[in-house]
């Protein structure tokens, strides 16, 4: 038996302070002397296997539902925006410290497409930063937009970068984007508008000032009232740096070093909210107005699926309380649940009592739904559908990342590489019972699903372990429907050169 790490009064203290135990971190401690655990895929998810694919005519009536049933709810937008803006300026970063770009090429494109950028008024209007334009000093020119004696656009959160200029001198940051977009359908009964942000602790101040200012001005444009709320990951969700060896890191004070859990750590985020639906979005994957007119019916759509599939959910889960149902019955939900749920039956399943198949049937039906977009992979990183198999053998629908794949296994691989969809983090979820109660997510959740990661800073090797992610390990026994939904609704900004595509320019 592994002797238990003695930590000192400090230590303890420090453990306490962010709402763990020592019993908690042995636990991590423990996951990193394990290492990662890889999911068993079976085969990826296709059009008619696992995915849907909505006609017109479908779209349509979904789109319908929406409209006439969304207001009676409570809708709540839900944004992940802790992001840090640091990574999508990383090429500048690089570039700032070298004192130029890695080429004249790359060089001659900053300063001749500098203009094209959404925030270029903003920069122009400074006389300092104009003048440094004028003479290409590219050094300096970083320097102001990236840090502080600037504008600190490389210190800020993702949230507050300008994402799209509407005309000389009218910008949208990623935040005001979602406001905007949110009002187009995230609408309940008086036409209040829900969105929840999940914020980084240190621009709290920070984004709750650009709410206060921005809130009256898009309620005037949008028509709507807005009840803005915004939260942290909680530093209870916090995982230990360690080094090569599994030994636990320390800073230049002798602190135990803690690093965020990853978006999984977010599930409990997304459990205090008080939604009938909730449908989630990155916070740089917004495109402007005149696209969002071409994209917003997918986001109806969606909704109007999740209304529809929640509503007979709920009527099968009243139905099997019902002690006189009977085989025939019985059969029939057992064909929904495969057809629309996507459920796999165990084989002995007919030879059981119907009492027994009963509580199999609500124990697969009652739990939280998750309405996910799928599009057409064309090269971009991300989770992508599949049916994995579970130890007891049950086949699960689930959002894979490449890190749960064993890259030693031929078979695994294969599988993978053959995966012709991934998720682009567009859902609606519904975290209430039939009987109005909010489901506990944390049942829910495949707790082997944890990562963990190389990571460097500032010259410093170490692991870091992740938490299930939100819509992957973090959701993984929710029932789930994957629809198969145009490319032209991801459109992210992971990198600044990312807002001179063609859908994030309005000229």
């Amino acid at each position: 038996m592994r002797k238990k790490i003695s930590f000192s009064e400090k230590d303890l203290r420090q453990i306490k302070k962010i709402g763990l135990t020592a019993d908690d971190v042995e636990k991590q401690l423990a996951m990193y002397r394990r290492g990662s655990n890889f999911l068993k895929l079976n085969r990826p998810c296709t059009i008619n296997d696992g995915i849907l694919s909505v006609n017109k005519a479908a779209e349509s009536k979904l789109i319908r539902i929406f409209e006439k049933e969304a207001g009676k709810f409570k809708l709540v937008k839900f944004v992940p925006a802790s992001g840090a803006a640091s990574r999508m300026f990383a090429e500048w970063f690089f570039a700032l410290k070298a004192g130029e770009f890695t080429s004249s090429t790359l060089n001659k494109a900053f300063l001749r497409d500098l203009h094209k950028f959404p925030f270029y008024y903003l920069i122009k209007k400074n006389n300092r930063a104009s003048k440094l334009i004028e003479q290409k000093n590219i050094r300096a020119l970083l320097d102001y937009i990236l840090n502080k004696n600037g504008l600190n656009w490389g210190g800020l959160p993702k949230a507050l970068i300008p994402f799209h200029q509407y005309d000389s001198a009218y910008v949208r940051t990623a935040l005001e984007e979602h406001f905007f977009e949110a009002a187009q359908y995230v609408r309940s009964i008086n036409d209040i508008c829900y969105l929840h942000f999940t914020i980084p602790p240190e621009h709290k101040e920070d984004i709750s000032k650009k709410i206060k200012d921005v809130k009256p001005a898009y309620e005037r444009l949008c028509r709507v009232k807005y009840r803005v709320s915004t939260s942290v990951q909680l530093p209870s969700t916090s995982m230990p740096a360690v080094d090569e060896n599994n030994l636990m890191l320390r800073d230049a004070e002798g602190n135990l070093i803690f690093r965020p859990g990853g978006h999984g750590a977010l599930l409990k985020n997304l459990q205090n909210l008080d939604a009938d639906f909730i449908f989630i979005k990155n916070i740089d994957n917004i495109v402007p107005e005149k696209l969002l007119k071409k994209i917003l019916s997918y986001k109806k759509m969606l909704g109007g699926l999740a209304l529809q599939l929640q509503q007979e959910i709920f009527a099968v889960l009243r139905r099997l309380e019902d002690e006189k149902i009977g085989a025939e019955q019985i059969n029939e939900i057992k064909k929904y649940c495969s057809q629309k749920l996507n459920k796999v039956f165990p084989g002995n399943f007919s030879g059981k009592t119907l009492k027994r198949q009963k509580k199999i049937i609500s124990s697969l039906l009652n739990r939280p739904l998750r309405v996910c977009a799928v599009v057409k992979n064309e090269g971009e990183p991300g989770g992508a559908p599949f049916w994995v198999e579970e130890r007891d053998g049950s086949k699960t629908l689930q959002i894979v990342e490449s890190g749960h794949v064993n890259k030693n296994d031929r078979k695994q691989m294969a599988i993978w590489s053959a995966a012709k969809y991934f998720n682009p983090v567009d859902m609606v979820c519904c975290t209430k019972n039939y009987k109005g109660k909010k489901f506990d997510l944390d049942k829910y959740v495949n707790e082997d699903a944890y990562l963990i990661t190389a990571k460097n800073e500032k010259g410093r090797s170490f692991k870091a372990l992740e938490l299930p992610g939100l819509w992957n390990g973090g959701m993984a026994y929710w029932n789930t429907v994957f629809v198969e939904l145009p490319i032209i609704v991801f459109n992210p900004v992971k990198t600044v050169n990312d807002l001179l595509r063609p859908e994030h320019l309005i000229k």
